[in-house]
């Protein structure tokens, strides 16, 4: 069976329209975009990397590794670039949101015991791949 070729995501920051801020962290912010040329939206990470220049070899791992990462609990970058003095990583949207967004939506008690140990049996596979691919995820969050 032939593959088709991989989708090649832009690299130059007039081919996405950027929309609200969805997250936001020390050094970075999340936004909900459209990618122009798909017509699809994606999720953009930008960082400042004037904020984060003691740390540059560890970014750098990072988004190496979300580039390089094939696990369906992972979040794979769809491609990165730098522009003025921001570094730019392309994800797919999750539109549904966090654990945490779906929990205060949903279930504003708490997941049942048995939702929250399905939920860490996932988690747990994806450090398991992470870990056997020699990588370390430094930034796992509760939500």
């Amino acid at each position: 069976m032939e593959q088709l070729p991989e989708k090649r995501y832009p690299s130059n920051p007039k081919d996405y329209k950027l929309y609200e801020e969805i997250g936001e962290g020390v050094n970075a912010t999340v936004y909900r975009a459209l990618c122009i040329p798909f017509n699809e939206i994606v999720a953009i990470k930008v960082l400042d990397l004037e904020k984060c220049n003691n740390d540059l070899d560890g970014i750098r791992r990072e988004v190496q590794t979300m580039s390089l990462i094939n696990h369906q609990n992972l979040l794979r970058a769809h491609c990165s670039f730098t522009a003025d003095q921001s570094l730019w990583v392309v994800m797919p949207y999750m539109a549904e949101g966090s654990c945490l967004h779906i929990m205060k939506t949903a279930c504003p008690d708490g997941f049942e015991e048995s939702v929250i140990a399905t939920l860490l049996r996932e988690v747990l596979k994806a450090l398991v791949y992470l870990h056997g691919h020699g990588h370390i995820h430094r930034d796992v969050k509760v939500s």
